[in-house]
């Protein structure tokens, strides 16, 4: 399917569409090294979510938390993560926190292939050869009804998420917590990923049989809420 295909099948099951591209931005770096079709849906679809706000592709918009220059940079969220992202230009994302991104190559250029950045510790596997086979078999797949079954039942029962909200496991799944419904809490996206990224960097670095006990929270010299795991 052509992008313009596309876009006449996920208008009607889009929300938060930002106003089409101007041609002129999409020769703003990163966006100029995108896939050609990406750039085309872009200029029809400058970002938008789908499926009550469970999945999100970004544009070049006002509003951050759409916007994908905002989203990628580094004082937003990516800091927490450390280098273990730097390779990745996020392009889309769950409401779970799972990212959609592109890697880029030694010469800066995106590779064609879309990586699914899973949220709990952003752990990657390509999911789609290009920007069109993502597009038809995972985010116009999700717009029309997820395969995921928690995220359905966390539709039912609280409706629509806002683009500036994430869902998260409280405690995390990360830290041994279990993937239940009555766990799922809504919280700030920036700041989801700031504390994913807080306990992801922690677990990687803590010792060989060291368990983690708590979870403190703390403010930064930004004023940026963290949490520091305490391990046993």
């Amino acid at each position: 399917m052509t992008p313009w295909e596309i876009e006449r099948v996920l208008r009607p099951l889009a929300d938060d569409i930002g106003p089409a591209l101007d041609p002129d931005s999409a020769l703003r770096t990163p966006l100029e090294l995108f896939p050609v079709p990406h750039l085309e849906l872009l200029q029809l679809l400058n970002g938008m979510t789908v499926y009550h706000g469970a999945f999100r592709l970004f544009g070049v918009r006002e509003e951050p938390f759409l916007d994908l220059l905002t989203w990628n940079a580094w004082d937003t969220w990516r800091f927490a993560w450390g280098e273990q992202v730097d390779p990745y230009m996020i392009f889309g994302e769950t409401a779970w926190g799972d990212q959609y991104a592109y890697r880029r190559g030694e010469s800066g250029a995106m590779g064609e292939e879309v990586y699914f950045l899973e949220g709990t510790l952003l752990r990657s596997e390509v999911i789609a050869g290009s920007f069109e086979e993502f597009l038809v078999d995972e985010f116009l797949r999700n717009a029309e009804r997820p395969y995921d079954e928690i995220t359905l039942e966390v539709v039912r029962r609280r409706r629509a998420v806002a683009s500036n909200k994430h869902w998260v496991y409280v405690p995390s799944v990360a830290l041994g917590g279990p993937e239940s419904i009555e766990n799922v809490v809504e919280m700030p996206a920036v700041t989801a990923m700031t504390f994913a990224g807080d306990i992801a960097t922690a677990l990687q670095g803590s010792s060989s049989g060291a368990s983690p006990m708590a979870v403190v929270p703390w403010t930064d010299d930004r004023s940026r809420s963290r949490l520091r795991v305490v391990f046993g």
